[in-house]
């Protein structure tokens, strides 16, 4: 369908451009015999069959790529590796799933002609999230084929909860459409219970429907002080949403940008909002307006929401480094095993936080927080990011065991030895971005979080 599309589009093209450059031999054209409105039906028809194969190509093509969209079937699948969950409202699909037009006076009609490219909202949407992880949404269960942009997860209609809960927690980025649904004020909810301030980010798409998830945003916040006071101070107030900014110039408006707007926050909930105004920008075509938007309001804006993830993940990894198992206690862990009657079939199963860092033999960091949860009381632990996890996660990696036969963990050891690893040592795995490990390396004792370890093996393969 996309090659065919393809094909339809080169066609059109051709006969469009054909159709357009003989209009003006219709009236004149020399040794002409037959009738001029003969002649004038014939470019018609000649320029109107290029328009309807211009079109058709385009639409084929998008169908085609919708085919191609990936499917996650299992929970497995969504979360191998780091992601950046997309929720909207059902409602807004339409919107996500529309082209924007060609920067043409002739925004309807001409510039679906002359604008050849089929990448929907939601495609530049994940295109520009992507760099952070993969993007998913959730799916409707009805649709025949899943929409150009995210990778879509099905879920049941009357059981989604749960799932959806969970992806929130284990996502990079959260990235919310704002709306006034049952669903998304459930989903913000969540994400004022689960989620670090700086790993949310509301995105605006219309003005009107801002104001009205405004509205039930702050009794939200209201309803959630006491929750949210226990990690931000007791001092902490329920922060309101900036009001949506008029134009700076409205008389100059041709066209709005989608989204509208993004709203990202600090550490103690402090909201800020950026509207993309093309109204504010000089330019001498409206795609150089565009491109100037972009880069004077939207990426000022990105690189501060991406330094602030990078924050919180490295506040998270400083967590993790304080209660890691040295290499040392390791080695001592194994030469135990040795003497218990482990042979050379024997896993071990290595507990790793979510910085990928060493923190346990797995049955002994259970019985850690299990006595942590008896001594705090019930509901003590847990992973809310506010009142300080007992492991904490970060790069959309939630804490996992690492299961290694004895004589690997036994060889691990003995290279970094070797590689001139010390007794306070602390072991740290580093994988790609789709979770494929890539070598198993050391951070020296009191080394700063964030710094990348000395890796054994360094390709980007993976194995």
């Amino acid at each position: 369908m996309r090659l065919v599309g393809t094909l339809m589009s080169i066609f059109g093209a051709f006969f469009f451009i054909a159709g357009f450059s003989s209009m003006r031999t219709v009236p004149w054209r020399p040794g002409a015999t037959d009738p001029l409105w003969y002649r004038a039906l014939i470019v018609a028809a000649v320029a109107a069959v290029g328009a309807v194969s211009l079109l058709g190509g385009r639409r084929l093509r998008r169908r085609g790529r919708r085919h191609s969209v990936p499917v996650l079937r299992t929970m497995a699948d969504a979360k191998r590796g780091a992601y950046v969950l997309y929720l909207r409202p059902f409602t807004s699909d339409a919107t996500g799933a529309s082209m924007p037009h060609a920067f043409s006076r002739f925004q309807r009609v001409g510039g679906s002609l002359v604008d050849t490219g089929t990448r929907t909202v939601e495609e530049r949407i994940s295109r520009v999230f992507g760099t952070l992880g993969r993007v998913i949404a959730v799916g409707q269960p009805d649709e025949s084929l899943p929409l150009l942009g995210a990778a879509r997860l099905y879920l049941p209609l009357n059981d989604w909860q749960p799932t959806v809960a969970s992806l929130i927690e284990d996502a990079r980025l959260v990235l919310l459409a704002a709306g006034t649904s049952e669903g998304t004020l459930w989903e913000l909810r969540r994400c004022l219970r689960r989620r670090a301030p700086q790993t949310l980010l509301i995105t605006i798409y219309d003005e009107s429907d801002y104001a009205a998830f405004r509205d039930r945003a702050e009794v939200i916040f209201r309803e959630e002080a006491d929750a949210m006071r226990r990690g931000s101070g007791a001092d902490w107030r329920p922060p309101s949403l900036p009001a949506y900014p008029p134009l700076s110039d409205s008389h100059r408006l041709k066209w709005l940008p989608v989204p509208r707007g993004y709203i990202r926050f600090d550490a103690d909930w402090t909201p800020h909002l950026v509207r993309l105004d093309p109204t504010s920008t000089r330019g001498w075509t409206e795609e150089g307006r565009s491109r100037r938007m972009n880069r004077e309001q939207l990426v000022p804006f990105m690189e501060i929401v991406i330094l602030q993830l990078l924050d919180a993940e490295d506040a998270a990894d400083q967590a993790d480094a304080g209660r890691c198992m040295t290499i040392a206690d390791l080695e001592a862990a194994v030469r135990a095993a040795r003497s218990d009657g482990a042979d050379d079939q024997t896993q071990v199963s290595l507990l790793m936080s979510g910085t990928g860092r060493f923190l346990a033999i797995a049955d002994e960091q259970q019985d850690k927080q299990q006595d942590k949860q008896e001594d705090n009381g019930p509901g003590a632990g847990g992973r809310d990011v506010r009142g300080g996890s007992v492991i904490a996660q970060a790069g959309g990696r939630p804490p996992f065991t690492l299961d290694l036969p004895l004589p690997l963990v036994e060889e691990l050891l003995r290279e970094r030895r070797a590689e001139g690893a010390t007794d306070a040592d602390t072991l740290q795995v580093e994988y790609s971005p789709r979770g494929r490990l890539r070598g198993v390396g050391h951070n020296p004792g009191g080394q700063a979080a964030g710094e990348p370890p000395a890796l054994v093996d360094d390709s980007g393969a993976g194995h």
